[in-house]
């Protein structure tokens, strides 16, 4: 298997691993006949996946006032710019002062027109002005495109390649695109559609004026609301309970400087105490004021007035309500869950909840969703300034490591339901950390996991940047399985580096080297192949001078992996078997056989089935007796491979009809897709041409709904040959052309060079001996990196067409 040990995906080769290099937006359909049935091969994504429509709009705001003015422009907007042969596209900008109901406005808006938008609606909070770093336009790519249903693997590394892959998925789709809090036209550019069937909504305090000269953005600047919509917004948010002088609630609505934010939470504040004059509660504001006028360096009377409205509603709250909101200011992700609350604030689930429930009452605290927090970014910045004020900063880092320690727990209890195998134990003990969640299905590990990743890297990265580096180390690690099975590369990425960086300055060799394996993996994955040897050899240093046998033998495991993907197959056979020997010797069976399978998989790169049929023969048996369905699998898979090099169809047949099984009974259709590559090749050395079609057709479709674009070339290069035996030489080359292309894209030279040795053959056949020389010499060109006994007989083959 090509995969590290912690990350065994069934039939793994150098030349099968999962990828996310691929270009997936170019090139065309190919299509072939003359096969019972028709079989027919569509680039990735060329259709619209078919289920994946979401939902993200988050509620409508309550206690919504007027802006008819602003709203009816919006109309008649989406009216003028509804013809369906525009190229152009629409493209909204509300922009304003913090504060001002940009948010609101834009969000009223949305769920009025959304039944137009049948294809879904996506939104991104793009935290242009949180504390922290705003979001990089990749990951907020990342998370769209996951969102309309594009698999992980599938996720190109380059922004604007990801930007290409989104305007091709919503040309022709009726999406609503609300993009909130921007801070620049470079970080929402890469996020726009190229088509006006979509409409995207922007809010930002810039007016963003070069959108509107390149784009055609149209812009509305908003403005605070006029005393008689400000009196309207402060009577509902009261519920009308009051019976207060006009006079009094003017001069409440100017000391608000008419701002929607700070009505609502004075209106609140006023609302929770129906028996005080509301002249006391202005003489309070006013005093609140003057202490911020003392205190404020600068003149903006907007900023000063919410930050007055704050103080004063703060100041009214429970010291248990006061504390929450303090640390939630600390909290250095976008949103929180109630569990986390309470470990952030070290108080059982139902404390923290009575306070998150007042906190949501006095408008200082908003539900982004059912059972999630967050703070307005001008909350949140003051919440932070109290924190600073009001906690010692030992209590604060304490806050911020039991936060991290939850995390790290919640997230083993994930990778126990998504990837049991692979979930690594931390040393927490817990003493003072919350029980974490527990899950009762994978599906409810992984959305838990999807809705919490900005804040798991936030907060490694927070409690990092604190010096808590064990928190650091343990949260890295627990989520790294979780990582490694749902590509989730862009977080991998930095977390893998926070992980080698925490474990670096706690100066344990054994976390330092559990750190490096897993930098590894994360550069393996990514065929960053050098990277990935040398953070392999370094963690294989550490564990050899700290006589840890087994890890060790792990990374002797993972080094051998990577010789199988650059194809020094001799030297990964050899590693392989002094894996295996250790484990041998340390009495552990499942991973000695999983080093014999490896050791004949290189056998098999390298044409020698004999040696790899004698090193498989029994395994199936073993891993079945170990109830390790996914290696059993990997075995049969093997023994078929072999078989079938020798000659014994036979028994090829049978192994891979067994190792089909196992997929079906475990409704895995990850392993059925790569095995079901076998059989094809199993059927077309049989002369069962139509079956073996089949076969191809259904892996190639299941690889491209699963995301392996590397897989999926395989399944359409084996196509072509079948339409090569079915003499249909005009179809085979369009197979092998298309399978030529996607290895490229997904950097596997090797599988490239032999599509192009097909594609050469079909050209031969049709009399084309220019094009046979130059497809030749370029496979000749694409081989000069491997010295491998298949590579010099894949060589010989492209050098024969060539003379």
């Amino acid at each position: 298997m090509d995969e590290p040990p912690e990350n065994q995906t069934p039939g793994s080769s150098s030349s099968h691993e999962n990828r996310a290099e691929g270009d997936i937006t170019s090139g065309g359909i190919v299509q072939a006949r003359d096969v019972e049935g028709g079989v027919n091969f569509y680039n990735t994504l060329a259709r619209e996946p078919a289920s994946q429509v979401p939902r993200q709009l988050p509620g409508d705001i309550s206690h919504f006032v007027n802006r008819s003015s602003e709203l009816a422009t919006f109309m008649e907007l989406l009216e003028s710019t509804s013809d369906p042969g525009s190229r152009h596209a629409r493209i909204l900008v509300i922009s304003g002062s913090a504060g001002v109901g940009k948010t609101a406005l834009g969000l009223r808006w949305a769920h009025r027109i959304r039944s137009r938008f049948p294809s879904g609606q996506l939104y991104v909070n793009l935290r242009g002005y949180d504390d922290g770093p705003p979001e990089e336009p990749a990951m907020a790519l990342d998370r769209m495109l996951r969102a309309l249903g594009v698999p992980g693997s599938s996720i190109p590394d380059d922004v604007d390649d990801r930007s290409a892959t989104l305007r091709s998925l919503i040309a022709e789709r009726d999406v609503l695109i609300f993009l909130d809090n921007a801070v620049s036209t470079n970080q929402i550019r890469p996020l726009l559609p190229g088509s006006a069937s979509p409409l995207v909504i922007v809010t930002s305090r810039s007016a963003l004026p070069s959108l509107g000269a390149r784009e055609g953005a149209h812009r509305v600047q908003l403005d605070t609301l006029d005393e008689a919509d400000a009196l309207t917004l402060l009577r509902a948010v009261t519920h009308e309970k009051r019976e207060d002088e006009e006079s009094d609630l003017t001069e409440l609505v100017h000391l608000c400087a008419r701002l929607p934010l700070a009505l609502r939470i004075a209106g609140e504040r006023a609302a929770s105490r129906p028996m005080t004059r509301l002249t006391e509660l202005i003489e309070d504001l006013k005093d609140d004021s003057l202490l911020w006028e003392v205190l404020s360096l600068h003149d903006d009377s907007t900023t000063e007035a919410v930050r007055t409205v704050f103080t004063w509603s703060y100041r009214a709250l429970s010291p248990d309500a006061a504390r929450t909101f303090r640390l939630l200011g600390v909290n250095p992700g976008h949103d929180i869950g109630l569990s986390a609350a309470a470990a952030l604030c070290g108080v059982p689930a139902r404390t923290v909840r009575r306070s998150l429930d007042l906190l949501v009452g006095a408008f200082m605290v908003e539900t982004s969703a059912p059972g999630r927090f967050k703070l307005h970014d001008l909350l949140k910045a003051y919440a932070l300034s109290e924190a600073r004020t009001a906690e010692p900063i030992a209590d604060l880092r304490t806050s911020l490591r039991r936060l991290a320690d939850w995390y790290a727990r919640t997230l083993e209890e994930a990778a126990m339901s998504l990837s049991a195998i692979d979930s690594v134990a931390s040393s927490l003990d817990g003493q003072d950390i919350p029980d974490p969640l527990s899950f009762a299905t994978s599906t409810a590990a992984f959305d838990w996991f999807e809705s919490e990743r900005q804040n798991l890297v936030s907060t490694a990265q927070a409690v990092l940047s604190s010096e808590n580096h064990e928190s650091a180390w343990n949260i890295v690690m627990a989520a790294s399985p979780i990582y490694a099975q749902h590509f989730t590369f862009d977080d991998w990425a930095v977390m893998s580096q926070i992980g080698v960086d925490a474990a670096r300055a706690l100066g344990d060799p054994v976390r330092y080297s559990a750190a490096l394996d897993n930098r590894g993996k994360y550069l393996f994955r990514k065929r960053r192949l050098d990277e990935a040897r040398r953070a392999f050899d370094d963690a294989l240093r550490l564990r050899e001078t700290g006589g840890d046998e087994r890890a060790v033998c792990e990374s002797l495991n993972a080094l051998g992996l990577v010789c199988l993907r650059t194809r020094e197959l001799d030297e990964a056979a050899e590693i392989f078997r002094r894996s295996a020997s250790g484990f041998r010797d340390l009495g552990e069976e499942r991973w000695e056989c999983l080093a014999l399978s490896n050791v004949a998989e290189a056998y098999l790169e390298n044409g020698d089935a004999t040696t790899a049929i004698d090193l498989v023969d029994g395994l199936p048996e073993v891993f079945a007796g170990l109830d390790d369905s996914a290696s059993q699998g990997n075995a049969l898979w093997l023994t078929s491979w072999g078989q079938r090099l020798r000659g014994n169809l036979s028994a090829a047949s049978m192994a891979i009809d067994a190792a089909l099984a196992i997929a079906d009974d475990a409704n895995n259709r990850m392993w059925e897709a790569f095995w079901l590559i076998e059989a094809a090749r199993v059927h077309l050395a049989e002369g069962r041409l139509d079956e073996a079609a089949r076969c191809c057709t259904l892996a190639a479709s299941l690889q491209r709904q699963i995301g392996d674009r590397n897989r999926e070339a395989l399944a359409v290069n084996c196509a072509g040959e079948v339409h090569q035996a079915l003499g249909n030489f005009h179809d085979a080359s369009a197979f092998h052309q298309e399978a030529f292309r996607m290895q490229v894209s997904a950097g596997d030279h090797w599988n490239a060079a032999l599509a192009l040795a097909n594609l050469a053959d079909c050209e031969k056949i049709r009399g084309d001996s220019a094009k046979v020389r130059d497809l030749s010499a370029r496979g000749v060109g694409l081989l000069e990196q491997f010295s491998d006994k298949n590579s010099s007989r894949l060589r010989r083959r492209l050098i024969t067409l060539i003379e």
